[in-house]
């Protein structure tokens, strides 16, 4: 039974009815990242549409610790979906009636190609059965409202006539009743770079659907998000890596802007300081470095790199760069109190695997991506494309 929502729920469909010859700016799910705090900052820049990281729904649905850690929410935390990893109808069907209260839509990552996800069956493992992907969506499509959103992240399928069965797979998926489709522009196999993204696909995807599709990869700035837009037609773009870099990549005031206008990373140290003890010090840590690093000269990076606390941080903004918590009341410091008693998951045989994944996805651990990151940036080596590693559920 589903517990009474928390708040009134989006309708996620008329979000997109609402932006007609427009598009819907937004914020992809990356592990580790895209959380609550985060996701406060860009709504301030444009974004109208973010989604929580992406979950596993075997660890939600058997951990309360995974629950409480991995998932937050407060009053303007909205619209919101939450994205997770799950490989059969029943595990995805159960995080949707935990989360149900406090969100506006559930939505099945089918697009990660990391080696793990795959070898698990989460993630690209699930394009390999195209009839289970229905049946999920199917399945929890007849448990849920009928005007909240039920929608797939995939990429374009691997091998011989891949467009062709791309589109074929997002007309089953329309046909089982998702609200929106997101399709990110390469086959599993393929890795980050300029060259590999296929714009005209995504293009032939969306003339091919009566739903909305959001369309990821390679949004980097303003300009390449109206551009992409342009290209495909799509009623919604996404970026994820560069929100990272410039969280105001949407903003349209700064349009013209190639890196994070200072004003943004003022509004980061504000929402730090509503959030209290709520964000973890390596979470503010690593997204300021994301954000204002290529500001810095290298021995700027490197002593920035080697602070350990919030307060060592605001101190070295303040006497390199003038910037302090200004203590903004307008900051919202609202947390909402989540709990899970409208509903007891059912147990389920792999809920010991659960625990060993909840370990894997430990926000307290560094990830790839930011230890090759940082490395880039104190070296200048590595080039542009760099590997993800644990900083998505999906490469971008």
């Amino acid at each position: 039974m589903l517990r009474p929502q928390q708040r009134p729920h989006h309708n996620i469909a008329e979000l997109f009815a609402e932006a007609r010859s427009d598009f819907v700016r937004v914020s992809a799910p990356m592990v580790r990242y895209s959380k609550l705090e985060f996701r406060r900052l860009v709504r301030l820049n444009g974004v109208q549409l973010a989604f929580t990281p992406m979950m596993i729904s075997d660890s939600i649905n058997n951990s309360e610790k995974a629950r409480q850690n991995e998932f937050s929410t407060g009053a303007d935390d909205q619209p919101l979906i939450a994205q997770f990893a799950a490989k059969d109808p029943t595990e995805f069907v159960t995080s949707a009636q935990l989360i149900y209260p406090y969100v506006d839509g559930i939505d099945l990552n089918c697009g990660c190609p990391q080696s793990w996800a795959m070898a698990k069956g989460y993630g690209c493992g699930m394009l390999r059965q195209p009839e289970l992907v229905r049946q999920v969506v199917q399945e929890v499509r007849r448990a849920l409202p009928a005007d909240f959103s039920v929608s797939v992240k995939m990429r374009l399928l691997g091998g011989e006539q891949s467009l062709e069965r791309t589109i074929d797979l997002a007309r089953q998926l329309e046909q089982a009743g998702v609200t929106f489709l997101t399709l990110h522009g390469r086959t599993p196999a393929q890795k980050h770079s300029k060259d590999t993204l296929d714009i005209p696909a995504m293009a032939e995807v969306r003339k091919s659907l009566q739903i909305p599709l959001i369309v990821n990869g390679n949004v980097e700035s303003y300009r390449d998000a109206f551009d992409m837009h342009d290209q495909t037609g799509a009623a919604g773009v996404m970026a994820a890596r560069g929100l990272l870099a410039n969280p105001a990549l949407f903003n349209s005031i700064y349009s013209d802007f190639e890196t994070t206008p200072l004003s943004c990373v003022q509004q980061w140290l504000d929402i730090a300081f509503a959030a209290g003890n709520n964000l973890l010090f390596q979470c503010f840590h690593h997204h300021l470095t994301f954000m204002w690093s290529a500001q810095m000269k290298r021995d700027l990076r490197v002593q920035f790199n080697s602070l350990g606390s919030k307060e060592q941080v605001v101190d070295f903004l303040k006497k390199h760069y003038n910037l302090e918590y200004s203590k903004d009341d307008s900051m919202s410091a609202d947390y909402t109190d989540c709990t899970y008693s409208h509903f007891t998951p059912p147990k389920h045989a792999r809920h010991i695997a659960a625990e060993s994944d909840e370990q894997a996805w430990s926000s307290k651990s560094d990830g790839k991506f930011f230890t090759e990151f940082r490395a880039h940036q104190l070296t200048g080596t590595g080039g542009e494309d760099l590997e993800l590693g644990g900083l998505f559920g999906e490469e971008e």
